[in-house]
């Protein structure tokens, strides 16, 4: 609300301190117009007490029109769009989903469709799913490390393609690197520290930074829509973070036994560094806000960790599946717990497939 407010009082500022504009022919480009309820007039249009954001698209020219107390339309906004993750029907929730490794099975509980099961992949593949086609749902994609090969099952008409990129010892990492809308094929070499990046607009990229024995945690920790190279270093509890827009940062938080659980768990479009604890069933956040930390308990030393938005108010959910029982335990941040059968004793948690 204070930054809604701080808002309104600067476009007020801004409107007042022009004077009304009035003339034969007006080229309107991306300005702050008129009073604030006066009114703009000349030739064939009228202006009234309307404000021109500086986002709008320009320039705006000739014609008859009138617009009148508003922001006129056009252009496009600079925030980045916020998806959930192992949201496979587009909704914006995270959807309940196992992967059966006996048959290469994927079962898919759909939030707003229905269940729906697709046999890809073998009991050797990493599981890689990911918006890689940009059409706003999750693919069902696999990573084959025998052959370095990544396969990805299009969300839009269930046909696939695949493609080599990395070797049997590399880590899987997709994310959006190039904050194109389109997951990119990723791994990080931890023999030697280093990433391969296929970006979907175009080229490779190489970088180091990491070293043997540390995870890939990538998200977008700056909140840029775009996906950031980090890694947690076990050995030192420490994260490091190469953030797109704001630079490396490196923080302490979390022991060796810890799961990485990073994620947006305060809402404010920043991936939290996050953890879930296995020897206390706890989950510990920090806030990407101040850096100060907050814990509750969700879970037991046997459960599967796979935290996602499944409420889709734009905030990652702590859950877990409890395979003993194959049953979900979901605290959604807006809808309240949820407990759902799904699954087998030996299936594995989709939502759980980047934990490290």
């Amino acid at each position: 609300m204070r930054n809604g407010i701080a808002l309104i009082l600067s476009l007020a500022i801004l409107a007042v301190a022009m004077p009304a504009q009035s003339g034969g022919t007006f080229v309107i480009t991306k300005s702050v117009i008129a009073s604030g309820g006066g009114n703009t007039s000349g030739g064939t249009f009228s202006l009234d007490g309307t404000i021109g954001q500086s986002v709008a698209g320009g320039p705006v020219t000739g014609g008859s029109f009138s617009l009148t107390s508003g922001f006129w339309g056009g252009g496009s906004s600079s925030a980045p769009t916020v998806r959930s993750p192992f949201d496979f029907d587009g909704d914006g929730k995270t959807d309940i989903s196992i992967y059966r490794p006996s048959e290469g099975q994927w079962w898919l509980n759909r939030s707003s469709t229905s269940v729906i099961v697709y046999t890809f992949g073998n009991s050797a593949d990493r599981l890689v799913p990911a918006d890689f086609t940009g059409d706003g749902k999750t693919d069902v994609a696999i990573y084959r490390p025998s052959t370095g090969e990544w396969f990805v099952l299009r969300s839009e008409d269930a046909t696939f393609y695949s493609f080599p990129f990395g070797n049997s010892t590399d880590v899987p990492a997709p994310g959006d690197y190039d904050a194109d809308g389109k997951a990119d094929a990723a791994v990080f070499r931890a023999s030697t520290g280093t990433w391969y990046i296929q970006r979907s607009t175009g080229g490779t990229t190489i970088e180091n930074f990491g070293s043997p024995g540390d995870l890939p945690v990538p998200a977008d920790f700056d909140g840029d829509g775009q996906t950031d190279i980090a890694i947690y270093r076990p050995s030192l509890g420490q994260w490091w973070m190469k953030r797109s827009a704001a630079g490396v940062i490196a923080v302490t938080f979390g022991v060796s036994t810890d799961r990485c659980v990073p994620g947006d768990f305060t809402g404010d479009g920043k991936a939290d560094v996050a953890l879930y604890r296995p020897a206390s069933g706890e989950w510990l956040i920090l806030r990407s806000e101040d850096y100060s930390f907050y814990s509750f308990p969700f879970g037991n030393s046997t459960d599967t960790p796979a935290p996602g938005d499944y409420d889709g108010d734009g905030r990652f959910d702590a859950a877990v599946y409890r395979s003993s029982a194959t049953t979900w335990y979901v605290q959604r941040s807006t809808a309240g717990t949820l407990i759902q059968s799904f699954g087998a004793p030996t299936d594995l948690a989709v939502p759980n497939a980047y934990v490290r």
